[in-house]
This record gives C-alpha cells, structure tokens and sequence, in this order.
C-alpha cells in the first residue's frame, strides 16, 4: 500500500485543472485519426488527420485554462524534496527510501543543502543494483512481454528484448543501440544478482542481420499476426508513440466516402485499381480510406514477412493473409513491384538494418524515449494507449540534452528527477 500511495502522490504533481487541456486534445487527436482499433491489429481502416500530426508532441488549444492561471498554479507548487526523495526511490529502486536516507533530507541545514543531498541520493539509486532490476520491470512493461517460466523447447524467451533495452540504458550506452547493435541483443537477466550475461539470438533456418531489438525473437513471436500488421504496429506505438496513420499530408484529397491523407500517392499500394487480383484491396473507399494508414504500414510490414511464429527468419513468408484459404503473405499484397520500403516518406528503407539506422536517427523517435521517460517519472499513462501525450514545450530541452548526449536515456532519467518539475507539489 505504501508503494501505492506514492505512485498515487506523484501522479498529482500538477493540479487537475493544468492537465486538462492536455488530456483533451489528446482524445481530441484519438477520435480523429480512427485507423483500426488496438483489439484489432489486422484492421485495415483508414481515417482523417487529427489536429496535431504528431500525438505524441500534441499542443491543445483548448481554452480551459489560461495562460495566466497555468502561471499561477505552477508558482504555487512548493519544493518537498522529502516527498520527491519517496517517490524517485520507488520509481528507481522499487523500494522506499532508507531512514537514514530520510534523515539526511530532513537534517540539511536549508533548502539548498536538502537540493545537494536530495541530488546526490538520485544518482546513488542510479548506480544501484535496484535500479538494473527496475529497467528490466520497465522496459518489459512498456514492451509489453515477459516470459513466464522457462520457453518451451524452440520458442524464444520473451524477456531479452526487454533485457537488452535495459542493458543499454543501465551502462549509459547510446539509445540508438537499441535498433543498430549487432551482436549481444539477448542477453539474459539474473534477479538475484541484477546482472546481465550478454547472448546471441536464436537465429533461424535464414539468419538475417542483427538490428538491435528488430530482429529479436522474443519479440518477433509476441507479436505474430496476420500479414505482420502487428509488428509493425509495435515498432510505430512502442519507438515513435503514435498510432497509424504515420504522417499526413498537407493537401489532403476528397477520396470516395473519405479524404486521402498519405503522403505517399494513393495508387502506390497494393489495391484492386492497380492490381485486379489483389487479395486485400487497400485502395478501397467505399466507407473509409484504408490507404490513410496503409500507405506506410504497407512499407514496414513486408519487413517482418519472414518470421515463425517462434520468431525466426525464414528464407519464405511465414504470415497468413486472413482470407479463405489462408495463403502466405507476399510482397506484392502490399505493395506493386515498382514500390519500395520506407519507414515515411523520403525515408526509403531495404531491410531491417537500415530500418534501425532510419530510427536511431529519427527525431520523432528521440522524443518518444524522452517522453516515456517523462511519463514514468510523473506517473502518467502510456503515451498511446492511455493517451498521455506531452506537449512539446514540456520536454523539448531534455530532447536537446538528450541528443547533445549521445542518445544517454540514463542520463535523461537523471535531468527529469532532478528537475523543478519533479521535486515541486
């Protein structure tokens, strides 16, 4: 209960009244950008542009609260560093701070004092071994995998993506590292010792070149589905914090019962207009535009086509299209020939080791790290699945650091729990 209460405390860090408007135009972006529910992950409906392109950077305009009150309910927030000092260690070290922790805030001298002792607990729950163990519980989390018991014989476990990610952030290696290493990405995790053993993959009957946590097993089977919708799904929900469509155009066309808003032309997916034995057709728009999302799922799908569903690349298809008969799917159910693979548009990709090299650069990707971290430190939802966007000019100088940094999401942690932010109440 005590854990509760402190996640619960931090979660109110700011007045209701201050992220309201935030929570709003965040649902305001939801209902308008309907492109096939998360219960569905095969769904090949499409939808028109929310208001912001970017869910995750979403600035609302809503007129709640004025300037001037959000002024006056952020300068009437009063520093606890005690407070601050209880939920850091829960969210670090998953434990409550020591007595003799406490005591140390609580016997500094003045305010000053409590910042340099308060700072100086933080980075020690950074080089705790708890803090190995805390990443591994977080990355799973927001992974959304975990091994129960020991994998069957032949089936990967489901812990080392998470493992890896953990890794890196704990050793203050590069972000990026998570989509470009390529030896090592599954290590495993000894709870005991909160000490990481590192490990190859399990590679497949057609190995294919590592790319961080892309081609992890683990991963690849959590996430098999019908024409690997899902598991592109996972790598734009999870690393760029939105949901497809992907981008949007800035002239959208009235298409049939909707309005287009690729930025890829209409006819360059796969669609009974271009190819009359098509076995999905994307460019239908008899009652919503599918092509709004598909223009680039169907360029970073056909990229995991060749997983098992134990995860592991195959020189063939291993994905079902869901029509009678169940064939395997193929390039050319998504894409025509003359089409190829892109993460967005002017961001052409060949395989998963330029998909890696594409998002260890991408700044949509730099910021969703960042404002995961954001969340988690103030106890807020998950960016896409409980809509908890954060407005660009709340995390835009720990992207900067963040960049300026090599990418040391460590590092960020350790800005945002010594901010103003997070010691304030």
């Amino acid at each position: 209960m005590a854990k509760t209460r402190g996640l619960a405390r931090r979660r109110s860090t700011l007045p209701p009244q201050l992220w309201r408007p935030i929570a709003l135009g965040a649902l305001a972006g939801f209902a308008l950008s309907a492109c096939g529910s998360t219960e569905d992950p095969n769904s090949v409906q499409g939808g028109a542009p929310p208001a912001s392109t970017n869910p995750t950077n979403s600035n609302s305009d809503i007129p709640q609260t004025s300037e001037e009150q959000v002024k006056q309910l952020l300068e009437a927030r009063k520093i606890d560093y005690g407070e601050a000092l209880r939920t850091a260690s829960l969210k670090l070290r998953d434990e409550l701070p020591t007595l003799a922790e406490i005591k140390t805030i609580e016997s500094a001298a003045d305010e000053a004092s409590k910042k340099v002792a308060y700072e100086k607990l933080v980075d020690t729950m950074l080089s705790s071994p708890q803090f190995t163990a805390t990443m591994v519980k977080f990355w799973k989390d927001t992974f959304r995998t975990a091994q129960v018991g020991d994998p069957a014989p032949g089936t990967p476990s489901k812990d080392t993506a998470a493992n890896f990610a953990a890794q890196v952030v704990v050793e203050s290696r590069p972000y990026s590292d998570l989509f470009t290493a390529t030896e090592n990405t599954c290590p495993t995790f000894n709870a005991t010792t909160n000490a990481f053993t590192p490990a190859t993959c399990a590679r497949g009957p057609a190995p294919v070149a590592t790319a961080g946590v892309l081609t992890d097993p683990g991963l690849q089977s959590q996430y098999f589905a019908n024409m690997a919708f899902r598991r592109a799904r996972f790598v734009q929900e999870t690393f760029a914090c939105a949901k497809f469509p992907a981008e949007y155009s800035t002239t959208p066309k009235p298409l049939g019962n909707g309005t287009f808003t690729g930025n890829f032309a209409f006819e360059s997916i796969t669609g009974k207009q271009n190819t009359p034995t098509a076995k999905v057709d994307f460019q239908d728009t008899s009652s919503v535009i599918c092509a709004n999302c598909h223009v680039n799922l169907n360029r970073l799908a056909p990229l995991f086509l060749n997983f098992d569903e134990k995860g592991l690349s195959n020189a063939t298809s291993q994905v079902d299209v869901p029509i009678p008969g169940n064939p395997k799917a193929a390039r050319i159910d998504f894409l025509p020939a003359s089409e190829g693979f892109a993460w967005r548009a002017g961001k052409p990709v060949t395989d998963l080791t330029t998909l890696g090299a594409i998002l260890a650069a991408d700044s949509d990707v730099q910021r969703c790290a960042v404002n995961r971290v954001w969340n988690y430190a103030m106890s807020r939802g998950d960016i896409v699945n409980d809509l908890a966007s954060v407005p660009i000019a709340v995390t835009e100088s720990y992207v900067k650091d963040f960049v300026a940094k090599g990418q040391n999401l460590k590092e960020t942690m350790r800005g945002v729990f010594k901010s103003e932010d997070f010691v304030k109440f």
